[in-house]
């Protein structure tokens, strides 16, 4: 979840041009700063904390990485070519 959740937050600050669809601009959108979207400080969404999103514990990872993923507050600030760059990055890993 760590490497889907910092693809997307790259493909914002590349693509995005308005201040609030920008992590570095919206705390709400900055893993640094949002400890819900921080897999660091949410075991939820950790894969060394959470066995369903762990490729070595489960073969159906990626599939539960993304729906975790579309519950995140991150999701609402995608837009559809983003969502999409994102899920073939998780299909890549």
């Amino acid at each position: 979840m760590y490497k889907l959740i910092n693809f997307a937050i790259r493909l914002m600050e590349q693509q995005n041009n308005n201040p609030e669809f920008l992590p570095s601009q919206n705390p709400i959108i900055n893993p640094t700063q949002n400890p819900d979207i921080n897999p660091d400080q949410n075991p939820e969404i950790n894969s060394s904390q959470n066995p369903n999103i762990n490729y070595t514990q489960t073969p159906d990872w990626k599939q539960n990485q993304w729906n975790l993923f579309k519950e995140t507050i991150i999701w609402e600030y995608l837009n559809e070519n983003q969502r999409l760059l994102c899920k073939r990055y998780l299909q890549s890993l």
